[in-house]
């Protein structure tokens, strides 16, 4: 099983270092500390702006070191969560092997302390790759906390454990993680959840027509699989809320079209969107939450050998639909058609999400901050909006119109994966056209597409995160299946 570390959370510890917090004149710790700290602040000139931490030393009333973290502004609604990430930082920085909170009632924060944890967790994540040597600042540390915030601590985790393991998914190497392995793993870690997981092999896809996955995989030695959880968190409601479907390609060399270097050593990363939806059936798994939803994920690899699609081949996907491969790279939305088709087939959802490190042209747009957002459903783009805005997994909406239907249009063919070049020549790899390409497989049913690719892995720090695989996804549709099924009422 992928595994991965971070900060360990326990109760005790009396004796480790203490953290507290600041944010302006406003001190976050007991009150028998609050005075030492607020002189060594006065002394030093401490700002406590985010990022920074002041290290006390020497014996006190106390306690003999308080690391004092400093914390963001009242106006900001993720400043716990941010806080716990800049307290690993300092944890690390400090190399200390282990360091307390104090209590919930003591910093005088109630049930943020959960949003603490949670980032404490979130940030102290770490992929475990075996490595003989340790990364600096990679040791194992512990957190301490008082006995009475155990459950707070534990709500955290269960929110944090399910973004970590989809995280370590993204960052696993595509030799470690195959298809196979992923669908594997995602079997055995939600399954004991009480979600039920089915499997699709090489052999069931030839039965069941999935040409769209079918041709994508030829290229590789590693044989697809179509994954599909089911989560049934209202057993007494027929029928199914939405399905989820994920993109999972383990590695993408981009076929016959070849990507080049340095781009594709970081094609390890193409299955994010199936470990988001995965990370979210997880998450409504562990909080028992009251939706019927299921996860569909087509996995596999887009490899080369004499076996692989071609540039000009005309396929048929599972929807019957022909196919017009302009570009073996652009193979997400490929797989996706299979994926909502078999979704739609047989589970006949209220509401399709499709989520996909489709496009790199996405980044040029939205960088790294926002994912794209498609959909022509004003009430479902605002609540994915509304439930993203709520997680800090910020969407942005980009238009998705039927006078774009040209975009996908292919003389041979019931649709083209590439959109159309345009004026300039360099409309290929547009996101509208992979939307659209996608759209045309949603079968008129309400449906949304996120593009994930600038947002699946993070180059710099943010509140949720360190540089990396971020996990994206995971929280907003969890928030979003709440919201789904409120609106139904």
């Amino acid at each position: 099983m992928t595994s991965w570390t971070s900060i360990e959370i326990k109760s005790g510890g009396d004796d480790a270092p203490m953290l507290a917090f600041a944010a302006g004149e406003a001190l976050y710790a007991p009150a028998a500390a609050q005075d030492r700290i607020r002189a060594v602040v006065k002394a030093t000139g401490f700002d406590p702006k985010p990022g920074r931490w002041l290290d006390i030393v020497g014996e006190g009333d106390a306690g003999s070191r308080i690391v004092v973290i400093a914390a963001g502004a009242n106006d900001s609604e993720d400043r716990w969560r941010n806080a716990g990430g800049h307290a690993v930082e300092a944890i690390r920085a400090l190399a200390l092997v282990a360091a307390r909170l104090p209590s919930a009632a003591e910093l005088g924060i109630g049930e943020a302390f959960a949003d603490l944890i949670e980032g404490v967790l979130l940030h102290g994540f770490r992929l475990d790759q075996g490595r003989s040597n340790p990364v600096p600042g990679q040791f194992a540390s512990t957190l301490s906390i008082a006995q009475d915030d155990a459950p707070l601590a534990e709500e955290a985790r269960l929110r944090a454990d399910p973004v970590n393991r989809a995280r370590a998914w993204v960052e696993q190497p595509a030799n470690r993680l195959t298809p196979a392995v992923f669908a594997d793993e995602a079997e055995a870690a939600l399954v004991p959840l009480g979600v039920r997981v089915r499997q699709l092999d090489l052999a069931e896809l030839e039965a069941l027509g999935a040409g769209g996955i079918l041709a994508v995989a030829a290229g590789s030695s590693n044989e697809p699989r179509l994954t599909i959880a089911e989560w049934r968190g209202a057993p007494d409601r027929e029928g199914w809320d939405a399905a989820f479907v994920g993109k999972g390609l383990t590695f993408d060399a981009g076929g016959l079209n070849l990507k080049a270097r340095p781009g594709i050593a970081k094609m390890k990363f193409d299955m994010a969107g199936g470990a988001a939806v995965l990370g979210a059936i997880e998450r409504l798994a562990l909080r028992k939450a009251p939706v019927n939803i299921v996860a569909v994920v087509p996995m596999c690899e887009n490899n080369i050998d004499g076996k692989s699609y071609r540039p000009g081949d005309v396929i048929t996907s599972l929807a019957g639909l022909t196919i017009d491969v302009q570009d073996t790279d652009a193979e997400g939305r490929i797989v996706l058609a299979d994926g909502v088709t078999y979704a739609i087939r047989e589970y006949d959802p209220g509401v399709i999400v499709d989520v996909a490190t489709l496009t790199g042209a996405i980044m040029g747009v939205l960088h790294e901050d926002f994912a794209g957002l498609f959909t022509s459903d004003d009430a479902l783009a605002a609540s994915l909006t509304g439930a993203g805005a709520a997680t800090h997994e910020l969407l942005w909406r980009l238009p998705l119109v039927a006078s774009m239907a040209y975009l996908v249009e292919s003389p041979v063919a019931d649709v083209s994966n590439l959109g159309a070049p345009g004026w300039f020549g360099v409309g290929g790899g547009s996101p509208v056209a992979g939307a659209k390409f996608i759209e045309k497989f949603a079968d008129g049913r309400r449906w949304a597409h996120l593009d994930i690719a600038g947002t699946g892995w993070a180059t710099r720090r943010s509140s949720r995160c360190g540089p990396g695989a971020t996990g994206f996804g995971v929280a907003l549709l969890d928030r979003w299946a709440d919201l789904a099924v409120a609106d139904k009422g």
